[in-house]
């Protein structure tokens, strides 16, 4: 029989005492409580004190699957790709019975997406999985719907956004949003991949746009096609080589570069006065107002629609003086019925963010105004 040292002995005895739950401190210091806290601090964007909530749930219980699932999901959020899979597994063996488990591993899977190349695969699995549990299981049923919409099956996902709508439980709201916002992607019709992924974001920035100018709306053929300009206008090859030829400092190696170059190739965006294009800047209904009325004036050589509403009296907008820098380009796509104010407010809006879907739809109402059909 083979004997211990007591060096061997008292790493032992560490093992054994760190592997064990820890004891409660008061009556809500329990793993549930923990557990909640931490989703109500994930709700609020607060991963950080999540992840301490989280932790705290599983040193109470060792096996609390859930706790380890919320380890997962606040790690996925912070970036943390191989810490989130890891916790993932972990979470699903000790709770492979359980379809909150198994919901919760699938939402982890949804939002690491961008760098998992079969991440519908692992959220797939792990729904079927939680339905064969409990086939009406509103959590399962919504991030299934979750997982179609992200992977542009989009009457998939409303299929199972119904069925959470109808059950109208705790996940009804939310599912009710994303119905509507498949609807609107399906009537805006990305006609491109990259197209697609700027559908699905709830804020675009100017990179976006850029790509979206570029992608959906077909700026380059759209000037391609132009007869001869006359005089007072000037091609798209005189204006780029007026431009400085040199891209601004902050797009050189951004993912959107080709994209950003070509939309000041074509003057439909332009360089702020420091000299940067600031390609990761959220675009607001001001910015995209500004952008429509640049791109107008470019299509149809009419430099005078750049001030054709200042000074308006009274402002046609309930929160938006006629004399705000932007209030000539608000009153120009409204005018055109291209973007709109509030029906009953009369608010335009002009610092609320503009979703992809809402980009999409603008550039379909700008193709049909400049009659263009590509």
């Amino acid at each position: 029989m083979k004997h211990f040292n007591h060096s061997t002995l008292f790493i032992l005895l560490l093992a054994v005492f760190f592997g064990c739950s820890q004891k409660p401190q008061s009556d809500v210091d329990t793993p549930a409580y923990h557990y909640s806290a931490g989703m109500r601090a994930i709700d609020n964007g607060d991963y950080n004190s999540a992840l301490k909530s989280f932790q705290r749930s599983v040193d109470l219980d060792r096996k609390f699957a859930l706790g380890y699932g919320g380890l997962a999901l606040a790690n996925a959020y912070l970036g943390n790709t191989r810490e989130a899979k890891n916790l993932v597994d972990k979470a699903v063996s000790k709770g492979s019975k359980d379809p909150d488990v198994l919901a919760l591993g699938a939402r982890v899977w949804i939002i690491l997406r961008p760098t998992e190349k079969k991440w519908f695969k692992h959220a797939e699995k792990l729904l079927e999985k939680a339905l064969k549990k409990k086939k009406t299981h509103e959590a399962s049923l919504y991030y299934f719907g979750l997982a179609h919409l992200y992977n542009y099956n989009f009457a998939e996902a409303e299929r199972y956004f119904k069925k959470v709508v109808d059950k109208k439980g705790e996940f009804a709201g939310k599912a009710d949003a994303k119905w509507k916002l498949s609807q609107k992607i399906v009537r805006a019709m990305p006609g491109t991949p990259v197209g697609k992924k700027v559908a699905l974001q709830d804020k675009i920035t100017r990179a976006d746009l850029a790509v979206l100018f570029i992608e959906e709306l077909k700026v380059g053929e759209l000037f391609d096609r132009m007869p001869a300009a006359g005089t007072g206008f000037q091609t798209p090859s005189q204006m780029q080589a007026q431009q400085n030829t040199n891209l601004p400092p902050d797009v050189r190696g951004h993912w959107a570069e080709s994209w950003i170059k070509e939309a000041l190739k074509y003057n439909v965006m332009d360089v702020f006065p420091d000299g940067k294009f600031y390609p990761d800047e959220t675009v607001t209904r001001a910015n995209y107002a500004m952008a429509v009325q640049r791109l107008l004036v470019a299509a149809t050589r009419d430099p005078s629609l750049e001030t054709r509403y200042f000074g308006e009296s009274p402002s046609r907008f309930s929160d938006v003086p006629s004399s705000h820098p932007a209030y000539n380009a608000m009153a120009l796509v409204t005018e055109r019925g291209i973007m709109q104010a509030d029906v009953m407010t009369g608010r335009f809006n002009p610092n609320g963010a503009v979703g992809g879907a809402d980009a999409l739809l603008i550039i379909r109402t700008l193709q049909s105004s400049l009659r263009m059909t590509f």
